[in-house]
């Protein structure tokens, strides 16, 4: 499918594109492995000044009212910058936030103001065994108590608060729940990029009313659009990856000399090319696709598991074919073709790798059937 924007996304795209020229890169990126959580803060308010957290923000909540076709744009240009920021999970907690009541207003603004951190730490209902152990919800004093744990959160050490879903005697229960909350742990680990990810555990986590974003199966609604949000738009940032991992390869094949012509002249390569080509514009097309089918009311979760698990092995495939064709040059850290295979290898596993989707995409399919 041929990507054909109107003038806003075109115009979006060239501004998205503009930020990550000044703001991102491969030198950025090295700076920041070196620091706490591996992302800037001032990166960050510099997105929201920008609008992108603000993007799937309803109009009648101040925000953007756009939807997942813009949002895969910017993450687009965020990956081919190498930005580290978890502006995908902060942007789809906005959209779950501005969902809940109007009390939690003052919450939303900072989120998209990027004066406070909120991401997601969901269960997917669809990718685990439904006796497996998850967060539990029982009521009291007008709101719940949480117990229970949640799998990989990115940029969890960092956050102010998170969306956690609950299981209730009513169904599902969505919830905000700040990073002080008593009976809170966050169970940090690192990853290869420099970035990092926790595991919440919640031993009888107070919940007030007024923190509750929805419940039964509104509940269950917010938390499968906010993870599916999440998976997209990390889906984006990986095509935005491979694009750019591709680039580099073919800038070396025509500069690097071996037997007295350019390499990129040897057939070999030149097939191995246009194969990781072929990959990245048929992640590209089945995300636009699905991103359009989501915005027009068409889409379903099966397909969002879908592209989630072809973008999961492509950009794994074109980074690693990206290396190869650099030679041992490739390999060290200096050069710039490792940084995009360590991120490629950070976002493939996020929210669940490309196997784990197409299990997902199976059980999804036949619920459907």
């Amino acid at each position: 499918m041929e990507l054909v924007l109107d003038e806003a996304q075109t115009i979006l795209r060239e501004s998205a594109n503009k930020l990550i020229d000044r703001h991102a890169g491969p030198g950025r990126f090295r700076e920041l492995r070196e620091t706490e959580h591996g992302f800037d803060a001032g990166r960050l308010a510099v997105v929201a000044e920008a609008g992108w957290l603000s993007l799937l923000v309803p109009e009648e909540r101040d925000g953007l009212g756009l939807g997942a076709t813009e949002a895969a744009l910017v993450l687009e240009a965020a990956g081919r910058g190498l930005m580290t920021e978890p502006v995908a999970a902060m942007m789809a907690a906005a959209r779950a936030v501005a969902a809940g009541p109007e009390a939690m207003d003052a919450t939303l603004e900072r989120l998209v103001g990027g004066g406070s951190i909120i991401v997601p730490a969901l269960h997917d209902p669809a990718g685990e065994d439904p006796n497996a152990a998850r967060v539990q919800a029982a009521a009291a004093d007008g709101g719940f108590t949480l117990a229970g744990r949640t799998g990989a959160v990115p940029g969890a050490a960092a956050a102010d608060g998170f969306i956690v879903d609950a299981r209730s005697g009513d169904g599902t229960v969505v919830c905000l729940v700040p990073c002080d909350a008593g009976g809170l742990e966050v169970l940090q680990r690192s990853r290869v990029d420099g970035t990092g990810h926790a595991a919440l555990a919640l031993t009888d986590v107070a919940v007030p009313a007024d923190a509750v974003i929805a419940s039964g199966p509104e509940g269950a609604g917010v938390a499968a659009d906010t993870l599916d949000l999440a998976l997209l738009g990390t889906s984006a940032e990986m095509l935005g990856i491979m694009e750019q991992g591709l680039t580099l390869a073919v800038d070396y094949l025509g500069t690097r000399e071996q037997f007295g012509r350019a390499i990129g002249s040897f057939q070999a390569l030149q097939h191995r090319a246009v194969n990781d080509h072929v990959d990245i514009e048929l992640t590209r097309s089945l995300l636009y696709q699905v991103c359009a089918a989501i915005d027009e009311g068409r889409g379903n979760r099966a397909m969002v598991a879908a592209v989630k698990a072809r973008a999961s092995d492509a950009v794994l495939s074109v980074t690693k074919s990206m290396v190869q064709m650099h030679g041992a040059i490739g390999f060290t850290d200096e050069y710039d073709a490792s940084l995009y295979l360590r991120r490629a290898m950070s976002l493939s596993a996020q929210y669940g790798n490309a196997a784990w989707h197409r299990k997902r995409y199976a059980r999804l399919s036949s619920r459907a059937a």
